[in-house]
């Protein structure tokens, strides 16, 4: 093999790495919380500014429940629903209101923009 050949393959390497590299720095450094959530046809838009548990009434004394998880980026956040708010049926109504981890330790309200079908 000459010199050039691997000249060329050691600097095609170092691009596909380097590339690979920003690519996964970009996916895994979102930290926060989207201005948009899209759930199935139901859209949600934030409340109101993040707080530092996650709670669904203004007031902070509605505490909900996990309902699952959701990606952003490469990374699972914690999703939160109402009380009673059914994760077993994929048909059942999407509730009017869920909360999101951002990530960074504070907690989204999300209310729903687009009306949701059962």
């Amino acid at each position: 093999m000459n010199l050039r050949a691997i000249g060329c393959m050691v600097i095609g390497s170092l691009v596909f790495i380097g590339v690979g590299l920003l690519g996964l720095s970009m996916a895994t450094s979102r930290t926060g919380c989207p201005d948009r959530l899209q759930w199935a046809e139901a859209g949600y838009l934030p409340d109101r500014a993040p707080t530092g548990s996650p709670s669904i009434s203004e007031r902070g004394d509605e505490h909900p429940v996990e309902i699952g998880t959701t990606f952003i980026g490469l990374t699972t956040r914690k999703v939160y629903g109402p009380v009673g708010t059914d994760t077993s049926d994929v048909n059942a109504a999407r509730p009017d209101q869920i909360v999101l981890e951002c990530g960074d330790g504070s907690y989204q309200t999300y209310l729903t923009n687009t009306p949701a079908t059962s």
